[in-house]
């Protein structure tokens, strides 16, 4: 049940006033946004977290705001999502402002998810992908338990699919 709180991080849904510091910290930054989809404008970014929002009361999870809890300040966004933006399956995703990497957020936050994706929301299985240079993205994926099943397209192109299972 959100807010998910982690030693570091708290993990909510979407505020509208979200939108202004998620377009700082992930939307328009260019290296955060590489390689899922490009960097976007402010307009792309509220209709974005409006999206998560909806998402979240509507399905029980979305992508959802992470924050410091130290701070106050977002650090990135994590949650889960129709697989593909279609589903069946459901996806765990992330994306962390590219001046907060390489401090364990993701992994932090995937665990949180994952808990909460196994426990109050039910799920047997969740899965993931990754662009094949995102060695960075893998190595959390594996961390978390994930094991690769082959390979599937999604988002428009052709990604390492990860799978993991409701452990007994």
């Amino acid at each position: 049940m959100l807010p998910l709180l982690t030693e570091r991080l708290a993990i909510r849904p979407y505020d509208p006033d979200d939108a202004v510091q998620m377009h700082e910290v992930v939307y328009r930054d260019p290296e955060t946004m590489r390689l899922i989809g490009g960097a976007k404008t402010y307009d792309e970014t509220v209709r974005i977290a409006r999206r998560y929002a909806e998402d979240h009361i509507r399905d029980g999870y979305a992508f959802w705001v992470v924050e410091e809890r130290e701070t106050g300040l977002i650090v990135g966004e994590a949650g889960l999502h129709p697989f593909d933006g279609r589903g069946p399956e459901v996806e765990l995703g992330y994306a962390f402002g590219s001046g907060h990497w390489g401090r364990g957020f993701a992994t932090e936050a995937g665990r949180a998810i994952l808990a909460e994706a196994f426990g109050d929301l039910g799920l047997e299985r969740v899965v993931a992908v990754t662009r094949d240079e995102n060695l960075a993205s893998r190595a959390v994926l594996e961390k978390l338990g994930f094991t690769q099943e082959g390979r599937r397209t999604a988002w428009g192109c052709d990604q390492p699919f990860f799978v993991a299972v409701r452990p007994d």
